[in-house]
């Protein structure tokens, strides 16, 4: 979908043409400032577009999925109702934030340059880039070093579980928490998702745990190193309600190796290496915070 969308009449006259809209489809849409005046560089600039998104979502019936709000323009991406139009809505958002602005500053001036872009969002993979594409904004400008920590944008918000104008599940949260979490990168990525969760919440409870993990984690041998120890022991154990996962090494990015030991069939259990990831997808899955385990328990 072309930004400028022009037909021509007779007489030579350039006139938009009706923009055409998939429903139900997911959109990626932009906007400029008139001739890219740094509007949404300030604090009250972007408060004005903040508070008309807000607005236009009570207003309208759709679902604002990330966001992002830079000096001269925005990046939406924006699902529409059924019932709602997006032509209606970026409309009434355009036509309001520029009200605002202007009554603020005693002004008549255009906020709004030319025509806003709009795409449909094709599929997964699509989906996903632009969500990435938007989150790294900021970033990529030299606005903020990540992109949780941009107040104007979709994952400042998820990121804080700032519930309203973001629309977002728990699973969707996830991957915006873990560089604002009080527990270390080194700590988190260890941690089960669902577990992870739990201890920010109550983080006080656990924090001694967090301490000991974080002197831990770094002096796991890595991986192939423990058979040159005469005793390795077991630095972790998870538990996943059909299986307990013994480690001994651990690459530090992704990849364990232990004990596999099967709850209904002991017989079968191995020394294996094993995705940590893979292991996450399991809801069941925790990380025993008691450190009660021995090498004596897998003899």
């Amino acid at each position: 979908m072309h930004n400028k969308p022009l037909i021509c009449i007779d007489g030579g006259i350039l006139l938009y043409k009706k923009r055409e809209f998939i429903t139900g489809a997911a959109y990626h849409v932009t906007s400029r400032t008139n001739d890219k005046i740094r509007i949404f560089e300030n604090k009250l600039g972007r408060k004005i577009m903040l508070m008309t998104l807000q607005n236009a979502k009570d207003k309208f019936r759709f679902r604002l999925v990330n966001f992002c709000l830079m000096p001269t323009h925005i990046h939406l991406l924006i699902i529409p109702d059924n019932r709602s139009s997006l032509s209606v809505i970026m409309h009434w958002i355009k036509v309001n934030s520029a009200k605002r602005w202007n009554r603020i500053h005693g002004s008549t001036d255009h906020l709004w340059g030319n025509r806003y872009f709009a795409r449909a969002i094709k599929d997964a993979q699509e989906y996903n880039f632009i969500m990435t594409y938007i989150d790294q904004n900021p970033v990529t400008a030299g606005l903020s070093p990540t992109p949780e920590e941009w107040k104007a944008s979709g994952a400042y918000y998820k990121a804080r579980n700032i519930q309203g104008l973001v629309d977002y599940s728990p699973f969707e949260r996830q991957n915006y928490i873990k560089l604002l979490s009080p527990v270390p990168p080194i700590v988190s990525k260890i941690i089960p998702p669902v577990q992870l969760e739990h201890i920010l919440q109550y983080f006080d409870a656990y924090s001694d745990e967090i301490d000991q993990l974080y002197k831990l984690v770094p002096t796991i041998p890595k991986l192939g190193e423990s058979s040159f120890l005469k005793t390795p022991s077991i630095c972790l154990h998870y538990h996943t309600g059909t299986a307990d996962y013994f480690i001994y090494e651990y690459d530090n990015i992704d990849t364990m190796y232990g004990l596999v030991r099967f709850i209904v069939y002991p017989a079968e259990s191995k020394y294996k290496k094993f995705s940590l990831s893979e292991l996450k997808s399991n809801q069941h899955m925790k990380l025993d915070l008691s450190w009660s385990v021995t090498s004596t328990v897998v003899a």
